[in-house]
């Protein structure tokens, strides 16, 4: 049976449920996240907020309105010949997993990043995650690099696997990408609205 789901733009009253999805991926015996204490609630509300400034964090919830996972995007590098890239991560509720849920996540995520002006999305997986690496390879990326042993958790070193997509053509001349607040406010401009 498919699950009813709903793809929204996040925000700050959902970092309660976005800390439940994270925070068992920053225990001591899991090398997914290379953060050993999860954030607080004021903590990530805060990275939501500044996400929400210039990139997009989104959230899918059941028709009850219960947080199955969300996609987020990050500054890529900080020097300005870079700005057309950026890294991408999800997370999903053991509940979604295997739903298409993740699928369904990324590629609204990549379609929003395609409208804002960026080209290439990058995505670091600690290995080994056959789940992470597949959903990225069945979506497009590539892997072009690993960064052997450069995380220590959990009493052990662990490889990051890096996997690159692009989004678009990458052209002679990219227009300029948008903050995320000028998109939603282009949307609403143009009769589009800020629903996903």
């Amino acid at each position: 049976m498919t699950m009813l789901t709903k793809i929204r733009v996040a925000d700050e009253k959902d970092a309660q449920g976005i800390v439940a999805i994270y925070a068992p991926f920053c225990a001591g015996d899991s090398p997914v996240s290379f953060e050993i204490e999860p954030p607080t609630l004021d903590e990530m509300r805060s990275r939501i907020a500044s996400t929400l400034e210039s990139l997009p964090w989104i959230v899918c919830e059941d028709s009850g309105g219960q947080l199955l996972g969300y996609a987020y995007a990050s500054q890529h590098k900080t020097r300005p010949a870079y700005r057309w890239s950026v890294d991408v991560s999800i997370y999903l509720s053991p509940k979604a997993r295997r739903q298409g849920i993740g699928t369904k996540l990324y590629r609204k995520l990549f379609a929003i990043l395609i409208e804002m002006g960026f080209v290439n999305a990058y995505a670091g997986v600690t290995l080994p995650n056959a789940a992470s690496v597949a959903i990225h390879q069945a979506l497009g990326f590539s892997q072009v690099g690993v960064y052997e042993q450069v995380g220590y958790k959990g009493g052990k070193w662990h490889d990051v696997a890096w996997f690159a997509l692009s989004l678009t053509d990458h052209g002679d001349s990219p227009t300029e990408p948008l903050k995320f607040t000028d998109y939603i406010s282009s949307r609403i401009k143009t009769g589009a609205g800020a629903e996903l």
